[in-house]
C-alpha cells in the first residue's frame, strides 16, 4: 500500500451534512511493519503494532489473531492491521481480496441498543462483542475497552462495516497521540465511490457530532475508499489518496 499526500489547489469532495458518521476506517495488509514504516515516512505518528485481545466467556483476555497499529487525529482515526494466517480472523477473508481499506466502522453511544434497532431489517446480526487494546500514552500503557458488532455483509459490499462503542474515548483519542511531524490533526471526510444505500443509521455518532462524515461518491455497488482530507490547525486541508 501506499499513502500520498496531495496539496494542490484543485477541488477536493465536500462531506455532505447528512453524510455517515464514521470512527475510525481500518487498511488490511500483509506486511504490517512495512505499512506503518510507510505512514511515517509520509510524516504521521503511528503507534506499534499491537495484538488485538478479546474476552473468554470466563472474562479472561484472549488474542483475536489480529495486530494493528493506528494513527491517531482528533475526531477519528485510522486502524492499520493485519491477521495471523490461519488464525481465522474476521479480516483473512478481505486480505484475499487484495489489500487496502476492507474496514469501515460507525460510532454508536450504546452498542447493544444500536443491534437490537438493527434487528429489524437484518435478523442475522451477530452478537454484541468485548474487546480491548493497550494504548501507549507518555506516561503509562493503558487499557481501551471497545464494544462492537460486525454488520451483516450485504449492508456495504466491499467492506467490513461494524458498529462500535468505547467505553475509554479518552484514552483512544488522547491529546498526545493527535500531534503528527507533518501538522495534519482532522480527519474532514473518508472519500469513497460506490453505495452505501444499504446503510441505516443506529444510532451513529450520537454524542459524536464532530466525527469525520463519508463523503460518497458516485460508482458500484462495492464501497471502495480511496482517500481522506485531512486538515491542519487554521482549515488548511489535505487530500491523502490511498493506493
Amino acid at each position: 500500500m501506499a499513502c500520498i499526500l496531495e496539496t494542490g489547489t484543485g477541488q477536493m469532495p465536500g462531506a455532505p451534512a447528512d453524510g455517515l458518521a464514521i470512527d475510525h476506517i481500518g487498511i488490511v495488509v500483509q506486511d504490517l511493519a512495512a505499512e506503518v514504516a510507510a505512514w511515517r515516512a509520509a510524516g504521521f505518528r503511528v503507534s506499534d503494532p499491537e495484538p488485538l485481545m478479546g474476552r473468554s466467556g470466563e472474562g479472561q483476555a484472549v488474542p483475536l489473531g489480529q495486530s494493528s497499529a493506528h494513527v491517531v487525529f482528533e475526531n477519528g482515526y485510522v486502524e492499520l492491521s493485519s491477521p495471523v494466517p490461519g488464525s481465522g480472523n474476521h479480516l483473512e477473508p478481505y486480505l484475499a481480496k487484495g489489500e487496502g481499506v476492507r474496514i469501515l466502522v460507525l460510532a454508536a453511544a450504546d452498542a447493544p441498543a444500536a443491534r437490537a434497532a438493527l434487528l429489524r431489517d437484518w435478523p442475522g446480526v451477530p452478537d454484541v462483542r468485548e474487546a480491548s487494546r493497550e494504548v501507549v500514552l507518555a506516561d503509562a500503557a493503558r487499557r481501551a475497552r471497545f464494544s462492537w458488532f460486525p454488520l451483516p455483509f450485504d449492508v456495504v459490499p466491499g467492506v467490513l462495516s461494524a458498529v462500535v462503542q468505547h467505553h475509554s474515548r479518552d484514552i483512544v483519542l488522547h491529546p498526545s497521540l493527535c500531534t503528527h511531524p507533518n501538522g495534519l490533526r482532522r480527519m474532514d471526510c473518508i472519500v469513497a465511490t460506490g453505495t452505501a444505500g444499504e446503510l441505516r443509521r443506529p444510532g451513529v455518532a450520537a454524542g459524536e457530532p464532530d466525527a469525520p462524515r463519508l463523503a460518497l461518491l458516485a460508482g458500484d455497488r462495492a464501497l471502495a475508499i480511496t482517500a481522506l482530507r485531512l486538515s491542519r490547525p487554521g482549515g488548511e486541508t489535505v487530500l491523502l489518496r490511498i493506493a
